[in-house]
Protein backbone atom coordinates (compact mmCIF):
# COMPACT_ATOMS: atom_id res chain seq x y z
CA UNK A 1 0.00 0.00 0.00
CA UNK A 2 1.39 3.39 -0.95
CA UNK A 3 1.33 6.39 1.32
CA UNK A 4 -1.21 9.14 0.75
CA UNK A 5 0.06 11.79 -1.63
CA UNK A 6 -0.28 15.54 -1.44
CA UNK A 7 0.07 17.85 -4.41
CA UNK A 8 0.60 21.57 -3.78
CA UNK A 9 0.67 24.36 -6.31
CA UNK A 10 0.14 28.10 -6.52
CA UNK A 11 -1.96 30.04 -9.02
CA UNK A 12 -0.39 33.52 -9.23
CA UNK A 13 -2.42 36.70 -9.29
CA UNK A 14 -5.70 37.74 -7.68
CA UNK A 15 -8.16 34.89 -7.05
CA UNK A 16 -11.17 34.80 -9.36
CA UNK A 17 -14.49 33.17 -8.56
CA UNK A 18 -16.23 31.09 -11.19
CA UNK A 19 -18.87 33.27 -12.79
CA UNK A 20 -22.25 32.00 -13.86
CA UNK A 21 -22.45 31.00 -17.52
CA UNK A 22 -24.02 33.69 -19.66
CA UNK A 23 -26.48 33.08 -22.46
CA UNK A 24 -27.24 35.14 -25.52
CA UNK A 25 -29.71 34.71 -28.34
CA UNK A 26 -28.24 35.32 -31.77
CA UNK A 27 -30.31 34.77 -34.93
CA UNK A 28 -32.79 32.66 -33.00
CA UNK A 29 -30.13 30.37 -31.47
CA UNK A 30 -29.24 30.28 -27.79
CA UNK A 31 -25.53 30.29 -27.06
CA UNK A 32 -24.02 29.78 -23.58
CA UNK A 33 -20.52 30.92 -22.69
CA UNK A 34 -18.28 31.38 -19.67
CA UNK A 35 -17.24 34.99 -19.04
CA UNK A 36 -13.67 35.74 -20.18
CA UNK A 37 -12.31 36.54 -16.70
CA UNK A 38 -13.47 33.16 -15.34
CA UNK A 39 -12.24 31.26 -18.39
CA UNK A 40 -8.81 32.93 -18.24
CA UNK A 41 -8.40 32.13 -14.55
CA UNK A 42 -9.45 28.51 -15.12
CA UNK A 43 -6.82 28.24 -17.84
CA UNK A 44 -4.20 29.78 -15.54
CA UNK A 45 -5.13 27.22 -12.86
CA UNK A 46 -4.63 24.34 -15.32
CA UNK A 47 -1.33 25.78 -16.55
CA UNK A 48 -0.10 26.27 -12.97
CA UNK A 49 -0.83 22.64 -12.14
CA UNK A 50 0.74 21.26 -15.33
CA UNK A 51 3.75 23.54 -14.89
CA UNK A 52 4.43 22.07 -11.44
CA UNK A 53 3.49 18.46 -12.33
CA UNK A 54 4.18 18.10 -16.08
CA UNK A 55 4.08 14.28 -16.25
CA UNK A 56 1.24 13.75 -13.77
CA UNK A 57 -1.33 11.11 -14.67
CA UNK A 58 -4.82 12.27 -13.57
CA UNK A 59 -6.17 10.56 -10.45
CA UNK A 60 -8.84 8.06 -11.47
CA UNK A 61 -10.25 6.98 -8.12
CA UNK A 62 -11.24 8.79 -4.97
CA UNK A 63 -11.61 10.00 -2.39
CA UNK A 64 -9.77 13.26 -3.05
CA UNK A 65 -9.58 16.18 -0.65
CA UNK A 66 -8.92 19.73 -1.80
CA UNK A 67 -7.85 22.70 0.28
CA UNK A 68 -7.97 26.15 -1.34
CA UNK A 69 -6.59 29.30 0.24
CA UNK A 70 -7.35 32.45 -1.73
CA UNK A 71 -5.22 35.48 -0.88
CA UNK A 72 -6.66 38.88 -1.84
CA UNK A 73 -4.94 42.27 -1.98
CA UNK A 74 -5.93 44.22 1.13
CA UNK A 75 -7.79 47.49 0.56
CA UNK A 76 -5.89 50.76 1.01
CA UNK A 77 -7.77 51.44 4.24
CA UNK A 78 -6.73 48.02 5.66
CA UNK A 79 -6.00 48.45 9.38
CA UNK A 80 -6.00 45.18 11.28
CA UNK A 81 -6.10 45.46 15.07
CA UNK A 82 -2.57 45.36 16.41
CA UNK A 83 0.30 46.99 14.58
CA UNK A 84 2.25 43.78 13.92
CA UNK A 85 -0.63 41.70 12.57
CA UNK A 86 0.24 39.58 9.53
CA UNK A 87 -2.45 40.31 6.89
CA UNK A 88 -2.39 36.62 5.88
CA UNK A 89 -3.95 35.78 9.23
CA UNK A 90 -6.89 38.17 8.70
CA UNK A 91 -10.00 36.58 7.14
CA UNK A 92 -11.33 38.14 3.93
CA UNK A 93 -15.09 38.59 4.35
CA UNK A 94 -15.96 40.40 1.15
CA UNK A 95 -17.00 39.11 -2.27
CA UNK A 96 -16.33 36.81 -4.03
CA UNK A 97 -18.05 34.02 -2.14
CA UNK A 98 -15.95 31.06 -1.03
CA UNK A 99 -18.26 28.58 -2.79
CA UNK A 100 -17.68 30.31 -6.13
CA UNK A 101 -13.92 30.12 -5.59
CA UNK A 102 -14.30 26.38 -4.95
CA UNK A 103 -16.09 25.95 -8.28
CA UNK A 104 -12.89 26.89 -10.10
CA UNK A 105 -11.55 23.38 -9.38
CA UNK A 106 -13.70 22.21 -12.30
CA UNK A 107 -10.81 23.43 -14.45
CA UNK A 108 -8.63 20.62 -13.10
CA UNK A 109 -10.81 17.91 -14.67
CA UNK A 110 -8.67 15.73 -16.91
CA UNK A 111 -5.48 17.33 -15.54
CA UNK A 112 -5.34 16.60 -11.79
CA UNK A 113 -8.18 14.06 -11.71
CA UNK A 114 -10.44 12.26 -14.14
CA UNK A 115 -13.55 14.08 -12.90
CA UNK A 116 -14.26 16.35 -9.94
CA UNK A 117 -16.94 13.92 -8.75
CA UNK A 118 -13.99 12.11 -7.08
CA UNK A 119 -13.54 15.08 -4.72
CA UNK A 120 -15.14 14.23 -1.38
CA UNK A 121 -13.85 17.08 0.80
CA UNK A 122 -13.25 20.75 0.01
CA UNK A 123 -11.98 23.45 2.36
CA UNK A 124 -11.89 27.06 1.20
CA UNK A 125 -10.23 29.89 3.12
CA UNK A 126 -10.05 33.54 2.12
CA UNK A 127 -7.31 35.78 3.49
CA UNK A 128 -5.53 39.05 2.75
CA UNK A 129 -1.97 39.25 1.44
CA UNK A 130 0.33 41.71 -0.23
CA UNK A 131 0.98 38.91 -2.73
CA UNK A 132 -2.43 37.90 -4.18
CA UNK A 133 -2.55 34.23 -5.19
CA UNK A 134 -4.46 30.99 -4.77
CA UNK A 135 -2.77 28.08 -3.02
CA UNK A 136 -4.23 24.65 -3.72
CA UNK A 137 -3.48 21.40 -1.95
CA UNK A 138 -4.80 18.08 -3.27
CA UNK A 139 -4.71 14.99 -1.10
CA UNK A 140 -5.44 11.54 -2.47
CA UNK A 141 -5.01 7.86 -1.64
CA UNK A 142 -1.77 6.78 -3.24
CA UNK A 143 1.53 8.11 -4.49
CA UNK A 144 2.31 8.06 -8.19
Amino acid sequence: MTAPAVLRFIVPGPPVAKARARTVVNRGKVRAFTPEKSASHANLMRLSFVGKYPDFVPIDEGPISVSITAYFQPPKCFRPKGKDVDPERVPHTKKPDADNIAKQIDSLNGVAWRDDSLVSDIKVSKRYSLTPRTEIEIGYGGGQ
